[in-house]
C-alpha cells in the first residue's frame, strides 16, 4: 500500500515464545503505552493499532521503512530501560526478537488489525476485544460521550513531563494525559482512518470473527498452523488407529468428541498447537 511519500504499513511485533513477561503490572502497561506515544513522535510514523500483552507486543503503523525500524530500537530500548531501573534486571530484552512485516494490501491490513485485536480473546483475558485495556481494539466504533479527562502536555512543565512520562521529547500540546498518566491513546491513534477502511462496525465485526491466527503467524515465520489439506489427512489415520479403522465421517457424535481430545493433547505435548 504505497503512497507519493513512499510510506507504507507494516505490521511490528515481538516474539512471544521468547520471553516470559513484558509487562507485570498495570504500571508497566500504562507506561507501555506512552512509550508508543512518544515513539511514535520520534520516528514520525503514525500507530493504526496496538496490541500489548504480558509478554509480546503487536503493532500496526504507517511510515517509511527506515521511520519503523527506528520506531521498533527506540520502543525497545526504552522499554529495556523501564525494566532494568523498575526490576533491576539488565538486558532483558537485549536479545529479544523483532519482526516488521509489510502490510501489502487492503485485506491484509484489515485481517493484521482484526489480529491484533483477537490477541486477547484468543489468550483468555476476555471475552470483547473492546473489554481489554491494554488494546485500541477499545477506542474502534466507539460511541460519542464526553471529552477525554485529564490535563493537557501545555499544562505540564518540561520537568514534570520527564517525571511523569519519563521523556525530554516534545509532545503536541494538546495531548491529554489521563489521571494514572497515561498519554489517552485516542490522542495518537489513527482511528478515523481506520474506521473509513472497515467502513461499519458489522464489517470489522465480521473479520474479527474470523480465524486469522494461523494466516498472520504464516506471515511471522512462527505459525504452526497445518492448512486442511494437510490435517485431513492426518485425523483420517489417527481416527482409522484408535476407532478399528474407521474413516472419521462414520464416527459417532462421542468418537468424534474424542478424537479432538487426542489431537488437542498430542499438539500439546508437542508444543505445536493446532488452529482448527
Amino acid at each position: 500500500m504505497k503512497s507519493s511519500e513512499s510510506e507504507e504499513y507494516y505490521h511490528v511485533c515481538t516474539d512471544g515464545k521468547a520471553l516470559d513477561w513484558m509487562f507485570k503490572d498495570r504500571e508497566d502497561f500504562i507506561n507501555g503505552i506512552n512509550r508508543i506515544a512518544i515513539c511514535s513522535i520520534e520516528s514520525n510514523v503514525t500507530v493504526k493499532a496496538y496490541t500489548l500483552m504480558d509478554n509480546h507486543a503487536h503493532l500496526v503503523m504507517r511510515g517509511k521503512l527506515q521511520q519503523c525500524k527506528d520506531f521498533i530500537i527506540r520502543f525497545k530500548t526504552q522499554t529495556g530501560r523501564w525494566i532494568s531501573s523498575k526490576y533491576n534486571i539488565k538486558n532483558h530484552l537485549k536479545h529479544l526478537p523483532t519482526q516488521l512485516i509489510h502490510i501489502k494490501d487492503e485485506e491484509q491490513l484489515l485481517e493484521t488489525i482484526a489480529y491484533l485485536d483477537r490477541n486477547s480473546i484468543v489468550a483468555g483475558y476476555c471475552s470483547l476485544p473492546s473489554e481489554y485495556p491494554w488494546s485500541s481494539a477499545k477506542y474502534l466504533f466507539k460511541s460519542s460521550g464526553g471529552g477525554t479527562a485529564g490535563r493537557r502536555i501545555s499544562d505540564y512543565s518540561k520537568r514534570e513531563i520527564k517525571e511523569l512520562l519519563h521523556t525530554w521529547t516534545k509532545l503536541p500540546d494538546h495531548w491529554i494525559v489521563d489521571d494514572e498518566g497515561m498519554i489517552c491513546p485516542e490522542n495518537f491513534l489513527d482511528i478515523k482512518s481506520i474506521e473509513a477502511l472497515y467502513k461499519s462496525p458489522l464489517r470489522y465485526l465480521y473479520y474479527l470473527s474470523k480465524k486469522l491466527e494461523g494466516k498472520i503467524e504464516m506471515q511471522q515465520g512462527t505459525s504452526t498452523f497445518i492448512p486442511d489439506k494437510e490435517l485431513r489427512p492426518i485425523i483420517e489415520s489417527i481416527s482409522k488407529q484408535f476407532f478399528d479403522k474407521r474413516p472419521i465421517k462414520e464416527l459417532d457424535f462421542n468418537s468424534r468428541l474424542l478424537l479432538c481430545k487426542i489431537l488437542r493433547s498430542a499438539a500439546k505435548n508437542s508444543g505445536c498447537p493446532l488452529f482448527f
